[in-house]
């Protein structure tokens, strides 16, 4: 069972049953993992503990955030999030981003909460969102940003050169129920500016992004098919 937690700073998230019971509690377990999950949690008393102790945990998560009405658009990319069809990812492929997903869960929590909670409203101006993309054996160093207030994703490239005959295309890795969605190709040459489409830019903070080596023009079935050669969590930078 969880330690009895105090505040939002305690973010990481334990391994086995525990994290299970996160993942569940944060919707994020796969549909047969889900049905599992759930008869255990029938008839396990220290499980269902668990569950109620991580709730209570995500829940205080907003304790300091004052309720606010959410606008109207943030309600249609939720029902839009649940209940729209969504094209599983290849299960391979998540268990080799898992570790690196898992490790954003609590920080995407944060973010949500705080924008259906009103926090980021009209009013305010949103934060820019940075990450660092660092292929090593290949010698790339990119510099993803997106600017809210022009709606732009930009990719820098700073060090290593473009493979050649080859692409780079960045990747959206929301949660573990939803395939990557591509973002689009890194240019060759300069800056790479690609507008985004709101219902991609409201699930950017906290998100995790993943770079790919794809063939020429991108990938051709519309996940990746390449090598992730670099992973970035984007957040704001002071």
């Amino acid at each position: 069972m969880p330690e009895p937690m105090t505040g939002p700073q305690q973010q990481d998230l334990p391994g086995g049953a525990e994290a299970s019971a996160a993942e569940y509690v944060l919707g994020l377990l796969p549909e047969a993992e889900l049905r599992a999950f759930e008869t255990q949690l029938a008839r396990d008393p220290d499980l269902q503990q668990d569950v109620a102790t991580w709730r209570e945990y995500f829940v205080a998560l907003t304790d300091p955030i004052t309720e606010e009405t959410p606008r109207a658009e943030i309600f249609r990319l939720i029902e839009a999030r649940l209940y729209g069809a969504a094209k599983p990812a290849p299960r391979g492929l998540w268990r080799q981003l898992m570790p690196y997903v898992l490790g954003a869960v609590a920080a995407a929590a944060i973010a949500w909460a705080a924008m259906v909670s009103g926090l980021l409203t009209i009013g305010e101006p949103e934060p820019h969102l940075y990450a660092d993309l660092v292929a090593g054996e290949q010698g790339l160093q990119l510099l993803a940003h997106y600017a809210p207030d022009s709606g732009t994703f930009m990719v820098r490239r700073d060090a290593g050169d473009y493979p050649a005959d080859r692409s780079l295309e960045v990747w959206l890795l929301s949660d573990a129920e939803q395939a990557p969605v591509s973002i689009g190709l890194v240019d060759r040459e300069g800056l790479t500016e690609i507008p985004l489409a709101s219902e991609i830019a409201v699930q950017l903070a906290g998100a995790t992004i993943a770079l790919s080596e794809e063939p020429a023009g991108g990938s051709p079935t519309g996940l990746p098919t390449g090598p992730v050669i670099a992973l970035g969590q984007l957040a704001p930078r002071g």
